[in-house]
């Protein structure tokens, strides 16, 4: 087997993973939950009307209402499902080996996701009555995931792990008495650890998961973006809000490491069970987002929510990679851009609970024929509730759940290597259950 394809092709199947996950509870890769108070809505209206520090990640510009400095930190616990049901998965040997097509051994995989933590920190300290400062810490995108051994995609993912770091820092400026304007720099880690099986040349078209190679690449990357915001005070009772996140161009720099699998077949170039390391890099940009929002308030109790967001996914159409050891290629992905819509409302009860509600659709970016099992993604349905406590005019605690259904779609997905090609095809469905709990404190 040739060492430099098969490391071509496993280089490329792993770095587009940096960029999906199917255990975000957002389409593909983006983690909305970067606040409990919005979780609660299902993150209607937070463009225009985040009520406390987490302003700094859905609108900079809502940081200067805040009158005192404050401090925020909590988290979303996720807990996602997915399931694979194998509809025809085939292995198709070498053409010098006879080329034959057999189904690919193994079994329909399990749930691959593990409960996860999504953290977040904010803070904001006004400087006057219309200048504020701030900053945040949060992850927008992740994943984690891992199927068994005998998964009948193992040969299109086993092992799928991304983490990402944002550092905010965030000014806001009251510049009329009706228009409030914010902007920040967004400073983003990306650290991905992805893995892969590789199959064993054979020569009837069947295959076994004892004789399977694997591949292994880990690579990280530091860049820079930016995101801006206005939020329009037409009257005492309305707030409008709009902003724009950019998107983000990493480079990552992976390290691979190379398992063949095990065969006697004589193939050129071929060494059974040959263990080889190198190293490349891949572009990758994130989505850039823009966000529409209004936030109503009826009377004393009720405020009503809306929010419609625009996706910029075709960002990810092609994943161009490097290798001064493998060579250089690229790998389409076909993202197209998304919309999603969120509608919600908050409920004051009483001064110290404020109860909360919404709804949301996401369209996923993915197509049927480059969806993989490293993103089993669909459209995405979201009902969701929370309540603020205040325990004094200082300290509020925000709590919310929600439910996020995933959409069954179908994956067919090719993986080529020098030892034969394999088509993966399944349906997938899934959900993420959501958690989340936050605690803020004013000075």
């Amino acid at each position: 087997m040739r060492h430099s394809n098969i490391l071509r092709v496993s280089l490329l199947s792993a770095l587009c993973l940096t960029a999906l996950s199917s255990g975000a509870s957002a389409a593909s890769f983006y983690l909305q939950e970067q606040s409990v108070s919005g979780l609660g809505t299902a993150f209607a209206g937070a463009a225009a009307d985040t009520p406390d520090a987490s302003t700094v990640f859905y609108n900079p510009a809502g940081i200067v209402n805040l009158r005192r400095p404050e401090v925020l930190v909590g988290g979303s616990l996720l807990l996602p499902r997915a399931d694979f049901d194998d509809t025809g998965s085939t292995y198709t040997s070498p053409a010098a080996l006879g080329g034959a097509t057999g189904a690919v051994a193994g079994d329909d995989s399990g749930n691959p996701f593990d409960p996860e933590i999504v953290p977040h920190l904010y803070g904001v300290m006004p400087l006057n009555e219309r200048l504020a400062v701030g900053l945040g810490i949060s992850a927008p995108f992740g994943l984690a995931d891992k199927y068994d051994s005998d998964f009948t995609g193992r040969y299109n993912s086993t092992d799928s792990q991304l983490k990402t770091i944002d550092i905010q820092p965030t000014i806001g400026a009251n510049v009329l008495p009706w228009l409030n304007i914010g902007g920040g720099v967004n400073i983003q880690y990306v650290y991905a650890n992805l893995k892969n099986k590789v199959p064993a040349p054979t020569i009837g078209g069947a295959n076994d998961p004892a004789n399977d190679g694997s591949v292994k690449l880990a690579g990280d990357d530091w860049s820079v973006g930016y995101n801006i915001g206005l939020q329009f005070l037409p009257t005492d009772m309305t707030k409008i809000g709009l902003t724009y996140r950019s998107s983000i161009n990493h480079r990552l720099e992976g390290d691979i490491d190379v398992l063949n699998p095990t065969s006697p077949l004589p193939i050129p170039g071929f060494v059974s069970g040959a263990e080889l390391t190198g190293s490349g890099s891949a572009k990758l940009s994130t989505p850039d987002i823009a966000s529409l929002a209004i936030s109503q308030q009826v009377d004393e109790k009720w405020t009503l929510l809306g929010s419609v967001n625009w996706y910029g996914w075709s960002k990810f159409d092609n994943i161009p990679v490097t290798s001064a050891t493998f060579g250089n290629s690229q790998t389409e992905q076909s993202y197209e851009n998304t919309w999603g819509l969120a509608l919600g409302a908050r409920y004051r009860m009483n001064d110290q609970w404020l109860l909360k509600g919404g709804i949301q659709f996401d369209q996923t970016p993915t197509v049927n024929f480059d969806r993989s099992t490293r993103i089993p993604d669909g459209n995405r349905f979201w009902v969701a509730a929370g309540a603020t406590y205040s325990f004094t005019p200082d300290i509020d605690l925000d709590l919310a759940a929600a439910f996020v259904n995933v959409s069954e779609e179908k994956i067919e997905v090719t993986d080529t290597y020098d030892s034969g090609t394999v088509v993966t095809r399944g349906d997938s469905d899934g959900s993420v259950g959501i958690l989340g709990a936050s605690l803020k404190y004013k000075f």
